[in-house]
C-alpha cells in the first residue's frame, strides 16, 4: 500500500510545477513576437500582391500579342488562298 505524501512533499511538487508555467512577461514577449510577425507578413503580402499584378499585366500583354499575331497569320492565309 502506498503512503500519502506529506504536506511538504506536496508543496515541493507544486513549486516544481511552477517552473513550467508561463509568466506575464513570457506572455507579453510572445504577444510582441506575434505582432512583429504579423507586420512582416503584411509586408510580404503587399510585395506578393505587387508581383502578382505585374505578372497579370505581362500575361495579358502576351495573350493580346498572341491573338494579334494569330489574326495576322489567318489574314495572310485567307489572302493567299485561291
Amino acid at each position: 500500500m502506498t503512503t500519502q505524501p506529506t504536506d511538504t512533499e506536496r508543496l515541493s511538487r507544486l513549486e516544481g510545477a511552477y517552473e513550467h508555467l508561463a509568466t506575464k512577461a513570457d506572455v507579453a514577449e510572445v504577444k510582441t513576437d506575434v505582432a512583429e510577425i504579423k507586420g512582416e507578413l503584411g509586408t510580404v503580402e503587399a510585395r506578393l500582391e505587387a508581383r502578382m499584378a505585374d505578372m497579370e499585366s505581362r500575361l495579358i500583354k502576351w495573350t493580346v500579342g498572341a491573338i494579334v499575331g494569330a489574326s495576322a497569320v489567318v489574314a495572310v492565309i485567307v489572302r493567299l488562298a485561291p
